[in-house]
């Protein structure tokens, strides 16, 4: 028989206290552990992403080009696909990578001051592509040189990684695009 003294009740209670402390303390531990791995991943997160979407900062780029040895073609590049920005430029789809992912460009190909995509047409299966970021030099092949509907169809296409993309219109055909994919070597 359990003798209920109050000496037993005293030790009891503190025991039972001591238990419910610990457990307490524990859990608190553990949430706290729990969130700053939550954080820690977070931050992990970010840093990929930025890394992938934002490889090398915008304003850190002193020279980008893109030279096409076969059309005769070396073209500064500028952020931006705006008619103002590509009048005299090859144009940057800012939702497009720099140096990784899909990295899509823009330009006329007729009617403005500078053609700079006026013979993509030309380009075959095969056919090399230079794309310059700072002291970075990227060669490229082209994988397709298709005609398009519009410029939403190659983003839903294009989900590849290691691509650039080469978009002008079409003379004559007001809603047409044409659409040169090249794969990095």
């Amino acid at each position: 028989m359990i003798n209920y003294s109050k000496k037993n009740i005293n030790i009891i209670s503190f025991i039972v206290t001591t238990i419910i402390f610990f457990i307490i303390i524990l859990t608190l531990n553990s949430l706290k552990f729990s969130k700053q791995k939550v954080e820690i991943a977070n931050n992990q997160e970010n840093v990929l992403q930025n890394d992938v979407n934002q490889e090398i900062k915008l304003e850190s780029i002193t020279i980008w080009k893109i030279i096409i040895e076969k059309l005769n073609l070396q073209a500064d590049i500028k952020e931006g696909t705006k008619d103002e920005i590509i009048k005299e430029n090859v144009g940057h789809y800012t939702s497009s990578g720099i140096t990784e992912g899909n990295i899509s460009l823009k330009a006329f190909n007729i009617g403005e001051n500078k053609k700079y995509f006026a013979n993509l047409k030309e380009l075959e299966i095969g056919d090399e592509i230079i794309y310059i970021v700072n002291q970075e030099k990227y060669t490229y092949k082209v994988i397709s040189n298709t005609i398009i509907n519009n410029e939403e169809e190659w983003t839903s296409k294009n989900k590849s990684e290691n691509t650039l993309t080469l978009i002008t219109y079409i003379k004559d055909l007001e809603n047409k695009k044409r659409c040169v994919i090249a794969k990095k070597v």
